[in-house]
């Protein structure tokens, strides 16, 4: 915190004694400023630009304000996003250009473990749709056959029990509620704040978990191979495109926590609205930043923003936190000598459409004519593995059913590594079913080999890094989490207090999903 001290004038004279000094005032200052007015200068605030305004930058901004309310900080925030919306990665569209059925494009959901999310949706008084109540109507194909189909009756818990054995689902049930329970002490004055992704790991007992794939860390743990590279590697398929043959061991377990899967009514692009709406931030939407300049004057650490745009302040900042990925993001450092080791993103294709078809046509999948095929199908590379096919997309998911002008058509989104043409459409749906599709192709997360090296927290003075976290773990609620930990530590830098007061107690928190008080949310 930058301090000027006013140094009143004659202040040892008049404790001497009651003299009169009119005499000199009239003379000296008849036209000048008082003492205060010359002394007491007030200081400056300390600036920080937050560039990005999704689930990272949105909360940045957020638990900065948080702070600022508790201690009374003087601090001033700009947010910076080259989009005309807030959101990043959430995004919703409208079929049919029909603002009452909205689907998300991006981030689609969060589970009850998330607890920033789900304490956001209550504090900025949104409601939510529990995704557990839809369709479990599902089938797993490899590419040349389906391995199971469940229907979600009682039968579906024989035919699991049949493959896999009871084993084997009990063993991977009980490590995924151990890695949440482990990363739950992450939301208690606990583990308030870390320097590095690798000290977050060594914390929480995780370094094994990052250092293996997904499949050599459920087989290690005696989960066998069958239900690894079938039943956990559908999730690692759907929630990240990637093999459980390839990501590691923690991508793989967050891809299988799923209980109590919702989203916001409406779109979660409202909970990120809700943090900027709530962080007294001044934003720039629409503004691009493509050069960070670092500079110093008098000894103090200083950033200016530089872009495309004609609004960005020429102002230099004191802390610059970038919560979008480094190598994606066109920005060019000066005067730096930060580092970003490189994360390889998933360049996934997605397609929503309407279609008549209430199922993928059986033909498609070999299957008879008339055949009730699964209306959700998720896919293993255990075919390919053994020989086969692969299976041409990562995921077919039925959505919902609504009436259109009379007629009633049935939303599905396609999760792809390739563009698919109406064409491969109509093969799937059958000819002439097709009705509104939209289609988006993005780097949608990072690859998630197994790896001991990740990005930075602090990659240089005052500039703070967000995505640090990524190529651990990528989710929306990770990327709040990790805005947290930026705050902290900066706000420690700053002024020598995190976001909630030094010595809050450790006493009365808890581990378990069900606890309610969340660190930063709560002292």
């Amino acid at each position: 915190m930058r301090l000027v001290r006013s140094i009143p004038l004659f202040t040892t004279l008049v404790l001497a004694g009651a003299w009169d000094l009119s005499f000199i005032t009239r003379a000296v200052f008849a036209t000048a400023p008082t003492t205060q007015e010359i002394f007491s200068v007030k200081p400056s605030p300390v600036r920080i630009a937050v560039i990005g305004a999704g689930a990272g930058g949105s909360s940045s901004a957020w638990w900065i304000n948080k702070a600022k309310e508790r201690h009374g900080f003087d601090v001033e925030v700009h947010i910076f996003d080259k989009n005309t919306y807030i959101g990043g990665r959430s995004i919703v569209v409208h079929p049919h250009n029909d603002p009452s059925l909205v689907e998300e494009l991006g981030a689609s959901i969060f589970v009850r473990a998330n607890k920033n999310l789900f304490r956001a949706v209550e504090e900025f008084g949104l409601n939510t749709t529990n995704l557990a109540d839809e369709d479990d109507d599902m089938g797993i194909w490899d590419g040349n056959q389906f391995l199971v189909t469940l229907n979600g009756g009682w039968w579906d818990n024989v035919k699991i029990l049949w493959r896999y054995g009871y084993s084997s689902p009990t063993k991977a049930r009980a490590l995924v509620a151990k890695m949440i329970e482990d990363l739950l002490v992450a939301y208690t004055p606990t583990l308030p704040h870390w320097k590095s992704v690798h000290e977050l790991g060594e914390a929480l007992g995780f370094s094994q978990f990052t250092s293996e794939t997904g499949y050599e860390y459920y087989t290690r743990q005696g989960v066998s191979d069958k239900f690894t590279k079938e039943l956990i590697e559908i999730g690692s398929r759907v929630n990240y495109a990637q093999d459980i043959t390839s990501i590691h061991g923690l991508g793989g377990a967050v891809s299988m926590a799923t209980g109590g899967a919702s989203q916001v009514t409406g779109g979660n692009y409202q909970m990120f609205e809700g943090f900027v709406k709530h962080s007294d931030a001044k934003v720039f939407l629409n503004t691009t930043i493509t050069g960070l300049s670092k500079s110093k004057t008098s000894g103090k650490t200083e950033w200016t923003l530089s872009g495309t745009s004609t609004n960005i302040p020429l102002i230099p900042y004191d802390h610059v936190i970038l919560t979008t990925p480094f190598h994606l993001s066109g920005i060019t450092l000066l005067g730096s000598s930060a580092e970003f080791p490189p994360v390889e993103y998933v360049h996934l294709h997605v397609t929503l459409l309407s279609t008549t078809s209430f199922r993928p046509r059986p033909e498609k999948f070999g299957w008879a004519p008339g055949s009730s095929l699964p209306k959700n199908i998720l896919t293993t590379a255990e075919g390919v593995r053994n020989g086969g096919p692969a299976p041409d997309f990562q995921s077919i998911s039925y959505h919902k059913t609504f009436v259109k002008d009379g007629r009633e058509e049935h939303i599905f989104k396609i999760f792809s590594l390739d563009h698919k043409s109406d064409e491969w459409l109509e093969e799937v749906f059958g000819k002439g079913t097709l009705g509104w599709v939209y289609r988006k192709e993005w780097d949608s997360y990072p690859k998630l080999p197994p790896t001991k090296v990740f990005p930075p927290v602090k990659p240089d003075e005052g500039l703070w890094y967000v995505n640090n976290m990524e190529p651990w773990i990528s989710t929306m609620e990770t990327e709040v989490l990790s805005a947290r930990n930026v705050v902290e530590n900066m706000l420690y830098d700053a002024f020598g207090v995190g976001i909630c007061p030094n010595g809050t107690s450790t006493e009365g928190w808890g581990t378990k999903v069900e606890d309610t008080k969340v660190y930063g949310w709560d002292c």
